[in-house]
Protein backbone atom coordinates (compact mmCIF):
# COMPACT_ATOMS: atom_id res chain seq x y z
CA UNK A 1 0.00 0.00 0.00
CA UNK A 2 1.48 2.99 -0.74
CA UNK A 3 1.88 5.78 1.93
CA UNK A 4 0.78 9.15 2.02
CA UNK A 5 3.94 11.51 2.31
CA UNK A 6 1.81 14.82 1.93
CA UNK A 7 0.16 14.22 5.14
CA UNK A 8 2.27 15.52 8.22
CA UNK A 9 3.79 13.00 10.33
CA UNK A 10 2.40 12.43 13.58
CA UNK A 11 4.73 10.40 15.14
CA UNK A 12 7.49 12.92 14.73
CA UNK A 13 6.82 15.97 17.51
CA UNK A 14 9.96 18.33 16.45
CA UNK A 15 9.30 18.87 13.17
CA UNK A 16 6.55 21.43 11.93
CA UNK A 17 5.90 24.12 9.49
CA UNK A 18 6.52 27.47 10.21
CA UNK A 19 3.72 29.84 8.87
CA UNK A 20 4.20 33.24 8.03
CA UNK A 21 1.24 35.19 8.50
CA UNK A 22 0.21 37.38 5.94
CA UNK A 23 1.03 41.37 5.91
CA UNK A 24 -1.61 43.37 4.98
CA UNK A 25 -0.91 46.85 4.15
CA UNK A 26 -2.52 49.82 5.45
CA UNK A 27 -5.20 51.37 2.82
CA UNK A 28 -3.99 54.95 1.99
CA UNK A 29 -7.12 57.12 2.42
CA UNK A 30 -6.83 60.13 0.33
CA UNK A 31 -8.75 63.39 1.33
CA UNK A 32 -11.35 64.51 -1.51
CA UNK A 33 -10.49 67.65 -4.03
CA UNK A 34 -12.01 70.71 -2.66
CA UNK A 35 -12.14 73.18 -4.68
CA UNK A 36 -11.41 76.88 -3.09
CA UNK A 37 -13.58 79.88 -4.31
CA UNK A 38 -11.78 82.90 -3.59
CA UNK A 39 -13.70 85.95 -3.54
CA UNK A 40 -12.74 86.64 -7.76
CA UNK A 41 -15.15 83.60 -8.20
CA UNK A 42 -12.46 81.53 -10.25
CA UNK A 43 -12.50 78.24 -8.19
CA UNK A 44 -8.71 76.44 -7.86
CA UNK A 45 -8.03 73.01 -7.14
CA UNK A 46 -6.69 71.41 -4.78
CA UNK A 47 -4.78 68.10 -4.91
CA UNK A 48 -5.42 65.43 -2.40
CA UNK A 49 -2.59 65.20 0.64
CA UNK A 50 -1.97 61.63 1.78
CA UNK A 51 -2.86 60.90 5.26
CA UNK A 52 -0.58 62.06 7.98
CA UNK A 53 0.26 58.68 9.52
CA UNK A 54 1.73 56.73 6.41
CA UNK A 55 5.09 58.06 5.60
CA UNK A 56 4.31 58.80 1.43
CA UNK A 57 6.63 60.30 -0.70
CA UNK A 58 5.39 61.09 -3.95
CA UNK A 59 7.44 64.12 -4.86
CA UNK A 60 10.35 63.54 -7.25
CA UNK A 61 14.00 63.49 -6.29
CA UNK A 62 15.90 66.42 -6.86
CA UNK A 63 19.75 66.27 -8.23
CA UNK A 64 22.17 66.28 -5.50
CA UNK A 65 25.01 68.78 -5.31
CA UNK A 66 27.91 68.94 -7.48
CA UNK A 67 30.10 65.97 -6.74
CA UNK A 68 34.05 66.37 -6.17
CA UNK A 69 35.97 66.29 -9.00
CA UNK A 70 38.94 64.24 -7.72
CA UNK A 71 40.68 61.67 -9.71
CA UNK A 72 38.93 57.69 -10.56
CA UNK A 73 40.36 55.00 -9.03
CA UNK A 74 37.77 52.52 -10.62
CA UNK A 75 36.34 51.31 -14.05
CA UNK A 76 34.66 53.52 -15.58
CA UNK A 77 32.37 52.19 -18.23
CA UNK A 78 30.50 55.15 -20.05
CA UNK A 79 31.75 57.11 -22.57
CA UNK A 80 32.77 59.98 -21.04
CA UNK A 81 36.06 60.81 -19.18
CA UNK A 82 37.29 59.19 -16.43
CA UNK A 83 38.37 61.90 -14.18
CA UNK A 84 35.05 62.88 -12.69
CA UNK A 85 31.94 64.77 -13.85
CA UNK A 86 29.64 67.48 -12.22
CA UNK A 87 26.10 67.74 -12.35
CA UNK A 88 23.91 69.44 -14.51
CA UNK A 89 22.87 72.17 -13.24
CA UNK A 90 19.05 72.49 -12.53
CA UNK A 91 18.45 75.56 -13.93
CA UNK A 92 17.36 75.94 -17.90
CA UNK A 93 19.20 78.55 -18.80
CA UNK A 94 22.66 76.76 -17.87
CA UNK A 95 24.80 76.53 -20.44
CA UNK A 96 24.27 73.09 -22.97
CA UNK A 97 28.30 72.24 -22.49
CA UNK A 98 29.69 72.46 -18.69
CA UNK A 99 33.39 72.25 -18.13
CA UNK A 100 35.02 69.34 -17.49
CA UNK A 101 37.91 68.44 -15.01
CA UNK A 102 41.26 67.54 -16.62
CA UNK A 103 42.38 65.59 -13.73
CA UNK A 104 44.60 62.26 -14.28
CA UNK A 105 42.82 58.51 -14.30
CA UNK A 106 43.98 55.92 -12.91
CA UNK A 107 41.33 53.57 -13.55
CA UNK A 108 40.39 51.55 -16.58
CA UNK A 109 38.47 53.61 -19.12
CA UNK A 110 36.11 51.05 -21.68
CA UNK A 111 34.48 53.69 -23.71
CA UNK A 112 35.80 57.29 -25.07
CA UNK A 113 38.97 58.78 -24.56
CA UNK A 114 39.61 60.33 -21.01
CA UNK A 115 40.72 63.71 -20.54
CA UNK A 116 44.30 62.68 -19.93
CA UNK A 117 44.48 61.11 -23.38
CA UNK A 118 46.22 63.34 -25.95
CA UNK A 119 43.97 63.87 -29.47
CA UNK A 120 44.97 61.37 -32.49
CA UNK A 121 47.80 62.45 -34.18
CA UNK A 122 47.74 62.13 -38.21
CA UNK A 123 48.65 58.39 -38.87
CA UNK A 124 47.97 56.68 -41.93
CA UNK A 125 44.68 56.47 -42.53
CA UNK A 126 44.16 60.25 -41.86
CA UNK A 127 43.68 61.95 -45.11
CA UNK A 128 47.81 63.41 -44.60
CA UNK A 129 48.66 60.16 -45.29
CA UNK A 130 46.40 59.09 -47.82
CA UNK A 131 48.01 61.63 -49.59
CA UNK A 132 50.98 61.29 -48.98
CA UNK A 133 50.65 57.15 -50.03
CA UNK A 134 48.87 58.70 -53.28
CA UNK A 135 51.72 61.37 -53.92
CA UNK A 136 54.09 58.49 -53.81
CA UNK A 137 52.53 56.31 -56.31
CA UNK A 138 51.80 59.18 -58.62
CA UNK A 139 55.56 59.37 -58.61
CA UNK A 140 56.23 56.24 -59.59
CA UNK A 141 53.60 56.22 -62.42
CA UNK A 142 54.64 59.39 -63.83
CA UNK A 143 58.33 57.66 -63.87
CA UNK A 144 57.23 54.33 -65.45
CA UNK A 145 55.09 56.98 -68.15
CA UNK A 146 58.14 58.61 -68.89
CA UNK A 147 60.41 55.98 -69.74
CA UNK A 148 60.62 55.25 -73.41
CA UNK A 149 58.93 52.00 -75.36
CA UNK A 150 61.00 49.13 -74.31
CA UNK A 151 60.52 44.87 -74.75
CA UNK A 152 59.64 43.30 -71.95
CA UNK A 153 62.16 40.61 -71.02
CA UNK A 154 61.04 37.53 -72.59
CA UNK A 155 59.03 39.26 -75.77
CA UNK A 156 62.63 38.61 -77.40
CA UNK A 157 64.92 35.66 -77.67
CA UNK A 158 68.33 37.88 -78.53
CA UNK A 159 69.87 41.22 -77.13
CA UNK A 160 71.86 43.07 -80.55
CA UNK A 161 72.58 46.32 -81.77
CA UNK A 162 68.79 45.68 -83.05
CA UNK A 163 66.95 45.38 -79.76
CA UNK A 164 69.52 46.04 -77.37
CA UNK A 165 67.50 46.62 -74.16
CA UNK A 166 65.12 44.65 -72.36
CA UNK A 167 62.78 45.70 -69.16
CA UNK A 168 61.32 44.09 -66.54
CA UNK A 169 57.94 44.42 -64.93
CA UNK A 170 57.69 45.58 -61.35
CA UNK A 171 56.67 41.32 -60.33
CA UNK A 172 59.62 40.71 -61.75
CA UNK A 173 61.37 43.17 -59.93
CA UNK A 174 60.72 42.30 -56.69
CA UNK A 175 60.96 38.74 -56.37
CA UNK A 176 63.63 36.00 -56.28
CA UNK A 177 66.85 36.88 -58.50
CA UNK A 178 68.26 37.96 -61.44
CA UNK A 179 70.42 34.81 -62.79
CA UNK A 180 73.20 35.78 -65.59
CA UNK A 181 74.97 32.43 -66.87
CA UNK A 182 78.12 33.27 -68.78
CA UNK A 183 79.75 36.52 -66.77
CA UNK A 184 83.65 36.16 -66.31
CA UNK A 185 82.91 39.38 -63.84
CA UNK A 186 80.00 41.41 -62.00
CA UNK A 187 80.83 44.60 -60.88
CA UNK A 188 78.23 46.46 -58.79
CA UNK A 189 77.33 50.15 -57.05
CA UNK A 190 74.59 50.54 -53.95
CA UNK A 191 72.37 53.48 -53.69
CA UNK A 192 75.14 55.03 -51.43
CA UNK A 193 77.70 54.52 -54.51
CA UNK A 194 79.32 51.50 -53.21
CA UNK A 195 81.56 49.99 -55.51
CA UNK A 196 82.91 46.36 -55.62
CA UNK A 197 83.20 43.80 -58.23
CA UNK A 198 84.02 39.79 -58.39
CA UNK A 199 85.33 37.67 -61.07
CA UNK A 200 84.33 34.28 -62.01
CA UNK A 201 87.46 33.08 -60.62
CA UNK A 202 86.79 34.16 -56.71
CA UNK A 203 89.04 37.62 -57.07
CA UNK A 204 87.26 40.56 -55.78
CA UNK A 205 87.58 44.33 -55.64
CA UNK A 206 86.29 47.53 -53.69
CA UNK A 207 83.32 46.52 -51.09
CA UNK A 208 81.18 44.28 -50.84
CA UNK A 209 77.29 44.98 -50.08
CA UNK A 210 75.05 42.76 -47.98
CA UNK A 211 71.67 42.64 -47.51
CA UNK A 212 69.44 42.64 -44.66
CA UNK A 213 69.63 38.73 -44.25
CA UNK A 214 73.96 38.88 -44.27
CA UNK A 215 74.32 37.87 -48.01
CA UNK A 216 75.73 39.20 -51.07
CA UNK A 217 73.73 41.66 -52.99
CA UNK A 218 75.68 41.04 -56.26
CA UNK A 219 77.73 38.39 -56.83
CA UNK A 220 78.61 35.07 -58.81
CA UNK A 221 78.16 31.67 -57.34
CA UNK A 222 78.33 28.25 -59.28
CA UNK A 223 79.87 30.27 -62.26
CA UNK A 224 76.75 32.21 -62.70
CA UNK A 225 76.29 36.16 -61.79
CA UNK A 226 73.46 36.53 -59.15
CA UNK A 227 71.24 39.82 -58.56
CA UNK A 228 69.31 39.90 -55.13
CA UNK A 229 66.16 41.33 -56.43
CA UNK A 230 64.13 41.12 -53.37
CA UNK A 231 66.49 43.48 -51.72
CA UNK A 232 66.90 44.93 -55.58
CA UNK A 233 65.73 48.76 -53.49
CA UNK A 234 69.52 48.55 -52.39
CA UNK A 235 71.37 48.32 -55.74
CA UNK A 236 71.91 51.24 -58.21
CA UNK A 237 73.27 49.51 -60.89
CA UNK A 238 75.45 46.71 -62.11
CA UNK A 239 77.41 45.42 -64.96
CA UNK A 240 78.19 41.89 -66.12
CA UNK A 241 81.24 41.19 -68.64
CA UNK A 242 80.94 38.07 -70.94
CA UNK A 243 83.80 35.53 -70.81
CA UNK A 244 84.00 32.99 -73.59
CA UNK A 245 80.47 32.00 -74.42
CA UNK A 246 77.29 33.87 -74.81
CA UNK A 247 75.76 35.62 -71.75
CA UNK A 248 71.65 33.87 -70.85
CA UNK A 249 69.75 35.37 -68.21
CA UNK A 250 66.67 34.87 -67.04
CA UNK A 251 64.41 35.29 -63.68
CA UNK A 252 61.75 32.87 -61.56
CA UNK A 253 58.83 33.27 -63.98
CA UNK A 254 61.23 31.80 -66.80
CA UNK A 255 61.65 34.58 -68.81
CA UNK A 256 64.30 34.83 -70.42
CA UNK A 257 67.07 36.37 -72.84
CA UNK A 258 70.67 35.97 -74.01
CA UNK A 259 73.37 38.14 -75.94
CA UNK A 260 76.14 36.31 -78.12
CA UNK A 261 79.35 36.91 -76.37
CA UNK A 262 81.34 38.87 -79.44
CA UNK A 263 79.42 40.53 -81.92
CA UNK A 264 80.15 41.02 -85.90
CA UNK A 265 82.71 43.04 -85.52
CA UNK A 266 84.15 41.00 -82.80
CA UNK A 267 83.95 43.18 -79.91
CA UNK A 268 83.09 41.63 -76.35
CA UNK A 269 79.10 42.11 -74.97
CA UNK A 270 78.55 43.53 -71.62
CA UNK A 271 75.03 43.40 -69.88
CA UNK A 272 74.50 46.72 -67.85
CA UNK A 273 71.54 46.34 -65.22
CA UNK A 274 70.22 49.76 -64.23
CA UNK A 275 67.12 50.24 -61.35
CA UNK A 276 64.37 53.11 -62.35
CA UNK A 277 61.84 53.74 -60.06
CA UNK A 278 60.91 50.17 -58.98
CA UNK A 279 61.83 48.46 -61.97
CA UNK A 280 64.97 46.95 -63.40
CA UNK A 281 66.13 48.07 -67.21
CA UNK A 282 69.24 45.57 -68.94
CA UNK A 283 71.05 46.71 -71.90
CA UNK A 284 73.32 45.19 -74.00
CA UNK A 285 77.09 47.03 -75.17
CA UNK A 286 80.06 46.23 -76.86
CA UNK A 287 83.55 47.03 -75.93
CA UNK A 288 86.62 46.25 -76.83
CA UNK A 289 87.71 42.37 -76.70
CA UNK A 290 90.87 42.67 -75.47
CA UNK A 291 90.07 45.39 -72.72
CA UNK A 292 91.05 43.92 -69.53
CA UNK A 293 88.08 44.24 -66.79
CA UNK A 294 89.08 47.51 -64.71
CA UNK A 295 89.58 49.44 -67.96
CA UNK A 296 85.74 48.02 -68.82
CA UNK A 297 84.83 49.07 -65.37
CA UNK A 298 85.95 52.50 -66.09
CA UNK A 299 84.16 53.26 -69.35
CA UNK A 300 81.29 52.65 -67.29
CA UNK A 301 82.21 54.92 -64.22
CA UNK A 302 82.76 52.92 -61.59
CA UNK A 303 85.40 53.40 -59.06
CA UNK A 304 86.12 50.78 -56.68
CA UNK A 305 85.67 51.82 -53.05
CA UNK A 306 88.44 51.38 -50.40
CA UNK A 307 87.87 48.84 -48.34
CA UNK A 308 88.84 49.21 -44.37
CA UNK A 309 90.70 46.41 -42.37
CA UNK A 310 87.76 44.98 -39.91
CA UNK A 311 91.08 44.49 -37.37
CA UNK A 312 91.30 48.12 -37.30
CA UNK A 313 87.41 48.78 -36.85
CA UNK A 314 86.62 46.56 -34.44
CA UNK A 315 89.26 47.30 -32.08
Amino acid sequence: MARNRTGMRADITYLSRRRKPATVPNPVRAEPVQADVPQGGTATARTAQPSAGVPLDLSRRQPSAAQPSGPSLGLTLDGGPSAGRTAAPAASAAPAATARPTGPSTGLTLGGRTASTPAPSPASGSPAGAAARSAAAGHKKSVATKLFPAPALGSIRELGAENPVVRLNARQSAIGSLLVVGARSVAWEDQHFTSGAQQSDGQKAGAPVSTPGNRPLVGIADGAGIVSLRHGALLRRALFIAGDRSQTLGVFDGAAAGVAARNAAGQRSVLYVTRIAEIFEIRAEFVPADAPDEAIWAMFGFAMTLTLDQRVRLR
